[in-house]
């Protein structure tokens, strides 16, 4: 035991200063060559010279050369995890597992995401401008029919005898002027010069008057200058329609509840599509909001078309209004409800969407066989058939990964099925949008629910009416100076 303990005392301890105990770090002595060595495998994705072992990442440490190289490089699909398989058809340039600062710095790079990021946003800017065109453009003229041309006549006949219209007071006090001067005259007999100077100085001065009033206007209307007197027909038809009762113009909100969909709509998809690559909770959140604003794209597509084409039917209006907004309600509860996107709601699911866009048939071809006479509404629902189609095309499109089916790998950056179905969203949407500018139009000329001739009458073609009175007053005058 002693002998031992004696030898355990005399060991020496082995520290970085002892030859025996350490390891030699030159590689000559290893016997490595350094300059044989096989270079580092560069990471999938990245240009050579950004590999981890390349000349860029060469002097940054280790813990921040993996960061920036994760960064900077795409996955293959066979190394993507599971919740972010999708398309087996596109195999390159994916993102996976980006935190939210990363996927922010996404959107100026180029992956398989960013036609759907970047169709998207230019959509939502295209609608911003029409949001803008809609406030900014000058409503339809309002186009009169014989009933409301015998209505306005009727209301103006009354209010110049009620003596509300300035010109039609100032007529009468001339009528008024001219028969006391001429009674006056009467009563004086022929041969009273005095009597005779006092009317001449009368209609002297009356001339003058005239002659004031008739200046006066000028200057107010070189004043006004070309865009004023531009005006002029819808200061006449606010007034026109004032008198007739008539709602000139339509209301616009109805558009703008569209379009304001329409932007959500859009911007909600940039923005998943931007941040689907995060987390599996993060990734499986967005996804959430995603079908929550295409519920919303379509349920604020069924606004204008039902509000202008069952205006004058209030009850049927508000049913489909109402019923159209509890069902997208409904909907976008299901989908942002985590207890529903369970597997065994999948159906139900895929049903509320199904049911949602299929309500839509029932407003639209209600509305057309009721203002089945009318052209307006026929363009306006071939807009609407043709909108559906595109949506149609874009989702099967979507459905069948076409055309990537055919070329794995060729479409992984631009032009696969999910980019085409982006941009068949925002043609339909654009072309609903006309459809729906073409009933504003309609509702514009007709003054709410004023009928409407066949042939209906503007105001402009009333002012052009009205450039003939005078020759016709000028003939009458003749022809009674002729019997005379």
């Amino acid at each position: 035991m002693k002998s031992a303990a004696s030898r355990r005392s005399n060991r020496k301890p082995a520290d970085a200063h002892d030859s025996s105990a350490t390891v030699d770090k030159d590689p000559s002595a290893l016997g490595c060559n350094l300059s044989t060595a096989p270079a580092a495998r560069p990471v999938a994705g990245l240009p050579r010279s950004a590999a981890i072992g390349g000349d860029v990442l060469r002097d940054t440490p280790r813990r921040r050369r993996g960061k920036a190289a994760k960064r900077a490089a795409t996955s293959l699909f066979a190394d993507l995890p599971d919740y972010l398989r999708d398309n087996e058809y596109i195999t390159r340039y994916y993102r996976a597992d980006y935190s939210v600062r990363e996927s922010l710095a996404s959107l100026f790079r180029l992956h398989n995401e960013t036609g759907n990021i970047w169709s998207h946003l230019a959509g939502a800017l295209l609608f911003l401008v029409l949001t803008g065109v809609t406030l900014w453009a000058r409503p339809a003229p309002l186009a009169l029919g014989v009933d409301a041309l015998h209505a306005l006549e009727e209301r103006l006949s009354a209010a110049g005898r009620g003596g509300l219209l300035s010109g039609g007071a100032a007529l009468g006090a001339g009528r008024r002027m001219a028969g006391s001067a001429f009674s006056g005259l009467a009563g004086a007999g022929r041969g009273s010069l005095g009597y005779l100077q006092g009317v001449e100085r009368g209609l002297l001065q009356l001339g003058r008057a005239t002659l004031e009033e008739v200046s006066a206007l000028e200057a107010r209307v070189m004043d006004a200058g070309w865009e004023g007197l531009r005006g002029l027909e819808g200061r006449a038809a606010a007034a026109a329609a004032s008198l007739l009762g008539a709602q000139w113009p339509a209301p616009r909100w109805p558009i703008h509840v569209f379009t304001g969909g329409a932007i959500t709509c859009m911007l909600t998809s940039s923005a998943c599509h931007l941040l689907g690559c995060c987390s599996f909770h993060i990734s499986q959140l967005v996804w959430r909001f995603d079908y929550a604003g295409i519920v919303v794209l379509i349920v604020t597509s069924f606004a204008p078309p039902v509000y202008y084409g069952f205006l004058c039917e209030p009850f049927l209006r508000n049913f489909y209004l109402l019923s159209t907004l509890l069902l997208g309600v409904v909907t976008v509860t299901v989908s942002l409800a985590p207890v529903f996107q369970q597997p065994r709601f999948r159906a139900f699911r895929a049903s509320l969407f199904a049911a949602l866009g299929l309500w839509g048939i029932a407003p639209a071809f209600h509305g057309f066989v009721l203002h089945s006479g009318v052209a307006a509404v026929r363009r306006a629902f071939a807009h609407d058939l043709a909108m559906g189609a595109i949506y149609l095309v874009g989702a099967a499109t979507y459905a069948l990964r076409m055309p990537e089916r055919w070329w794995p790998g060729a479409f992984d950056l631009a032009f696969h099925s999910h980019q085409l179905f982006h941009l068949c969203v925002v043609a339909a949407a654009a072309v609903h949008y006309r459809g729906v500018r073409i009933m504003l139009a309609w509702r514009d000329s007709t003054g709410g629910c004023l009928k409407v001739a066949d042939e209906p009458v503007t105001l402009v073609k009333l002012a052009a009416a009205a450039a003939t009175l005078p020759s016709w007053r000028d003939g009458r005058l003749r022809s009674q100076h002729a019997a005379a």
